[in-house]
């Protein structure tokens, strides 16, 4: 590693045989004195503006980004194969730009247009229109349980009790799911009764004796609902005849309940019935009824007796024959008196809601060309600032983790104000409106490109020959075995940065929840960055990289095998070393191991990495593992990655690093004697 000892300016050949301008000043100042000298340095006060500035424009969009997909009707299929592009849009941009900007050597001008145009191209989003909209049905469904004759349902030849769907939006019965010796039971809350009027003569039993009951319909007053070729009248009638089962024997009785109340009951319905898949009407085998908040599993009632057709004076299964005519037709309603229930529709159904196709292949290719725009400039700008910002500390001997903490400062502040804009715009979780993000994305950056301006970056020449320097560079061992690192870090981020809030969903823990842990995590993470390079100094960079590793192994393996929600705020805490503290090593490390002419070329490449390969394979291999072994099985496969990984570098720090840096000192003496 390049250290700046001596006391005047000199030209070095390093360990990779560049010739290198080594900056010679006094000791570096350690602790509380190195944060004082960083905020005195007036050069330094515009790249803290310009990272609260920045990292606050990350925060109030990308982590919508996916909602935003979604709102628009991109598939999950989609979506995998727009993160696919843009995985590669992330490794090739920094590489890119980072040689551009090592030619360049003042690069200012360069890093404001990628700010500027990343600003505009956040605003073509808004362009893109909806391929599909998904409309939620209602929570729960209207079914009616009523008296048909069995010979249409079943092979008996007694009218039973049916089941039947009468919402607005049909229900596509999960036939299979709960199924057992061909029954399914399903919970039910009995509504009221009355008298059901269809408006076709499907429903027409020729079975049943005609009776008169208009005068009862009419004399009814407005009805109640209105269903799927059906309208409700209520009446005073209820069904108070219960014939129930016990394990001795059979019998009747009467209750009296007032009319509205409701009733809690599990039917036990017939799948096996040859034409209750194409009717959608379901014989009904045992009704169990919860009385006084009470259930006995001994008490059921018996449906056969509910529908017995010699008892004329049993409302339940009466049948009304009413005839309109009029000049051109004829049409034909039928009242039958029947009962309402209600019923979760998630339970039964297997279509909870509609979806709208407009045009989804315009959808897509507008989205994957506009995401495209979008990711070229903010990668490339991100790692523009990045070397930028290195460059600038390493100038003045301030501190680069001062520097980012600002960037996190931002990113709790705006976060949860882009969040709160977002619903209070949003008509419903159907109807959201992300513009408030997009704007305030390209309002912060606008802020950022013009305020780039007002900052000196001449802290280095023009290189002569970027590529033959990078080369160069790539054969030092030390920076093949960080980049080595950096993907695998990357790797693990990405398994489980996208994916660990939906694991924590299935355990209960809410969205308040969630968020408070990623304060907690900004939280952990600023003395972090306050103190980071007292922590290199201490440590060594190495070995801060091995702690990373081992703070993965403790998050992945408790994440495995926790149950209490709560919990989620100790291990999330964790993620300031994982993840901040990782990727802060890397950038200062990489710097360290550079010349000062490609510094912006060693950046691009860490960067391409991290979040290029390393985020974007672990994005593809997390989704593969999750699938096919559950997410607490996936976080241990991590677990045991990262603990591979961090123990074999911790051998090559031991057995390599050190006794090189060891030789190199050794020899630097016996030179100076």
């Amino acid at each position: 590693m390049n250290e700046d000892h001596a006391k005047f300016p000199e030209k070095v050949e390093n360990s990779h045989g560049l010739a290198t301008e080594v900056i010679q000043e006094e000791v570096k100042k350690k602790g509380f004195a190195l944060l004082i000298h960083d905020f005195k340095q007036r050069k330094l006060i515009p790249v803290k503006l310009l990272s609260l500035l920045v990292f606050s424009g990350y925060g109030v969009l990308l982590p919508f980004f996916a909602i935003h997909m979604k709102s628009l009707g991109i598939s999950v299929e989609e979506t995998g194969a727009i993160y696919g592009v843009s995985c590669i849009i992330s490794v090739l941009t920094p590489l890119c730009t980072g040689m551009m900007a090592d030619k360049l050597g003042n690069f200012k001008v360069l890093l404001s247009l990628s700010f500027g145009l990343a600003s505009i191209s956040a605003l073509l989003f808004l362009l893109i229109p909806v391929g599909r909209m998904a409309v939620d049905y209602p929570v729960n469904s209207s079914f009616i349980v009523g008296c048909e004759v069995a010979s249409n349902l079943t092979d008996h030849s007694s009218p039973v009790s049916i089941f039947r769907s009468l919402d607005m939006k049909e229900c596509d019965f999960k036939v299979k799911q709960g199924m057992e010796n061909d029954v399914a039971n399903i919970s039910v809350v009995l509504n009221e009764c009355g008298y059901m009027c269809y408006h076709s003569n499907e429903f027409y039993d020729e079975y049943y004796s005609e009776v008169d009951v208009l005068s009862e319909v009419q004399s009814v007053g407005n009805f109640t609902q209105a269903f799927r070729e059906a309208t409700f009248f209520p009446d005073d009638w209820i069904l108070n005849a219960w014939c129930l089962q016990t394990t001795s024997s059979e019998g009747c009785r009467e209750e009296n309940r007032e009319r509205g109340t409701s009733l809690n009951a599990t039917l036990v319905l017939d799948w096996s019935s040859n034409t209750a898949n194409k009717s959608t009407k379901f014989p009904i085998k045992w009704i169990t009824l919860e009385d006084n908040g009470e259930t006995s599993s001994e008490r059921f009632l018996n449906t056969k007796r509910l529908c017995n057709p010699h008892d004329e004076d049993e409302k339940f299964h009466r049948t009304a024959y009413v005839k309109y005519l009029n000049e051109s037709e004829k049409s034909y309603q039928f009242c039958r008196p029947q009962c309402t229930v209600r019923i979760s529709r998630s339970e039964l159904c297997s279509n909870t809601a509609q979806e709208k196709v407009f045009n989804p292949q315009l959808t897509f290719w507008l989205y994957m060309l506009f995401r495209c725009i979008f990711d070229v400039f903010v990668v490339g700008s991100a790692t523009l600032f990045e070397g930028a910002v290195l460059a600038m500390v390493y100038e003045v001997r301030g501190d680069y983790g001062f520097q980012k903490m600002f960037g996190l400062i931002g990113i709790a502040i705006f976060s949860p104000i882009s969040g709160a804009l977002i619903d209070h715009a949003s008509l419903d979780e159907n109807n959201q409106n992300f513009r408030p993000a997009y704007f305030l994305f390209a309002g912060l950056f606008g802020v950022a490109a013009m305020g780039t301006l007002t900052i000196d970056l001449k802290f280095k020449p023009p290189a002569e020959n970027v590529v033959k320097d990078v080369k160069s560079l790539l054969k030092n061992i030390e920076l093949d075995a960080l980049l080595v690192i950096a993907l695998v870090l990357g790797l693990l981020v990405g398994c489980t940065g996208n994916y660990v809030f939906l694991f924590l969903e299935e355990i209960g823990v809410n969205k308040s929840l969630m968020g408070l842990s990623v304060m907690i995590s900004c939280i952990t993470a600023i003395p972090l960055l306050l103190f980071s390079e007292t922590i290199f100094r201490k440590l060594g960079y190495p070995n801060v990289i091995v702690v990373c590793f081992s703070g993965f192994i403790v998050r992945l393996i408790g994440y495995s095998y926790i149950s209490m929600p709560s919990l989620c705020l100790v291990y999330e805490s964790i993620e300031a070393v994982t993840g901040t503290l990782a990727m802060t090593t890397l950038m200062i490390y990489g710097a360290r191991l550079g010349t000062t002419s490609t510094v912006a070329s060693i950046q691009g490449l860490i960067s391409a990495t991290y979040f290029g390969l390393g985020a974007g394979i672990g994005s593809s291999v997390g989704g593969f593992l999750i699938g096919a072994y559950s997410q607490r099985t996936t976080f241990r496969i991590l677990g045991v990655i990262a603990f591979i990984a961090g123990f074999f570098y911790f051998l090559f720090n031991v057995f390599f690093l050190r006794r090189r840096n060891a030789n190199i000192i050794d020899n630097g003496s016996a030179a100076a004697n």
